[in-house]
């Protein structure tokens, strides 16, 4: 499954819109400036949930940093804000998520010139009077408490992210003065590769940070279509529109009522639970396919280990063959594998050998022959086999011998 954080939204304020640099800075700032060019003033502090703010390539104050740009610009459609709206991993601590949007800042600032202006919002919290007081900045607690309520699922969203406000100029770091437009993210052939290049970049940072942490956790910003070219995703994924703040509390609010009834948010629910269906089916078919892989691997491995034991055996058996001498033999015998001697054991070697090894003279009758009990009263002599005829039957004669009497 894709990381919830795999996005990167760039959008481009313009003045054909009706949108104001000030106005911008000071919501993502959660401040108030005094826009020069218009004469009003703007404020974001009725939003809560600022937890980092940082000026990159820019001396002065955010105010005065967006007066600047605004006053440089002449044309009725300028574009004055060049934004970035990356999501942040919740696996990633406070501190590292600074130093992502930190130090990506800087490689924006050194790739392109600009100043950026980069601001982390901490997600909603999920109880609607919670939100209040957290926007109004009365939730009575201290800040590792506060820490641990933002990183809990079960209060907040956990929607950390980030909105990074570029200039559309380069900046001078040393005088401050707006230079040329930087037309490489504006031309119709360049700006979607630099954008992609853009996007490349954040995901390669934030994985790094991840593994940095020890985290398994990887984003992925590679459209649907692109992932399942490349064979990581299933194909006919459809990718949801993003709600934006106000709809996704209006989307919460009716969950809380019942579901969201609402045509978009049913619309919302089949695609989420087409696309469910199909990582399911993708990831059972991968699943199979690696382990018929791995059997075809474990397969091919043991046909090629018996191959090379037999052409080995068969090496041992020529070079035995060929020995001219029995010291030639023995030293085949001695490097071989497969032969313990060539010379043939005579029978008093045997011998010795047999009695070395236990081995014992085998019964001369069966092992359970006399094992039952004989009644010795009842006992019956079996019959035994006849004996044979005698060729000649002795018989006793006696004979009385001629001659003198004794007296």
């Amino acid at each position: 499954m894709i990381h919830p954080a795999s996005r990167l939204e760039v959008v481009v304020h313009s003045r054909a819109d009706g949108r104001s640099a000030v106005k911008s800075a000071a919501y993502t700032a959660r401040a108030t400036y005094q826009d020069t060019r218009l004469g009003k003033r703007f404020s974001g502090k009725a939003k809560g949930g600022l937890l980092s703010h940082e000026l990159i390539n820019w001396s002065g104050d955010a105010e005065a940093l967006w007066n600047t740009a605004e006053h440089t610009e002449t044309r009725r459609n300028a574009r004055v804000i060049r934004e970035l709206r990356p999501s942040l991993p919740a696996e990633l601590p406070l501190a590292e998520q600074v130093r992502l949007v930190r130090g990506f800042s800087l490689w924006l600032r050194d790739e392109y010139g600009v100043a950026v202006q980069a601001d982390i919002h901490a997600p909603r919290f999920l109880d609607r009077d919670e939100e209040r007081r957290h926007n109004a900045g009365k939730l009575a607690t201290d800040a590792e408490e506060y820490l641990a309520a933002l990183f809990d699922p079960t209060r907040t969203n956990r929607n950390f992210h980030a909105h990074m406000l570029l200039t559309t100029r380069k900046v001078c770091p040393e005088t401050g003065a707006f230079g040329d437009k930087t037309r490489i993210l504006d031309d119709k052939k360049t700006g979607p590769e630099e954008i992609l290049r853009i996007r490349q970049e954040w995901q390669k940072r934030t994985n790094a940070a991840l593994k940095r942490i020890g985290s398994p956790a990887r984003v992925d910003l590679r459209s649907y279509e692109d992932m399942a070219k490349a064979g990581d995703a299933p194909a006919g994924l459809i990718p949801q529109d993003h709600l934006g703040p106000r709809r996704a509390e209006r989307s919460r609010r009716l969950e809380e009522y019942g579901g969201d009834t609402s045509t978009a948010g049913q619309r919302r629910a089949e695609i989420r639970e087409h696309n469910d269906e199909l990582w399911r089916a993708w990831l059972q078919l991968r699943a199979l396919q690696r382990e018929k892989d791995r059997l075809e691997e474990s397969a091919r491995i043991a046909t090629e280990r018996e191959a090379e034991r037999k052409e080995k055996a068969d090496a041992e058996k020529r070079r035995l063959q060929d020995a001219r001498t029995a010291g030639e033999a023995e030293t085949v015998v001695e490097a071989s594998a497969q032969f313990d001697s060539v010379r043939t054991a005579s029978m008093w070697e045997m011998a010795i050998s047999s009695v070395q090894a236990g081995a014992k003279e085998p019964p001369c009758e069966q092992p359970d022959e006399f094992s039952s009990e004989v009644d010795l009263d009842a006992y019956e002599t079996p019959p035994g086999r006849p004996l044979p005829e005698p060729v000649l039957t002795p018989q006793v004669v006696r004979v009385r011998r001629r001659g003198h009497r004794h007296m």
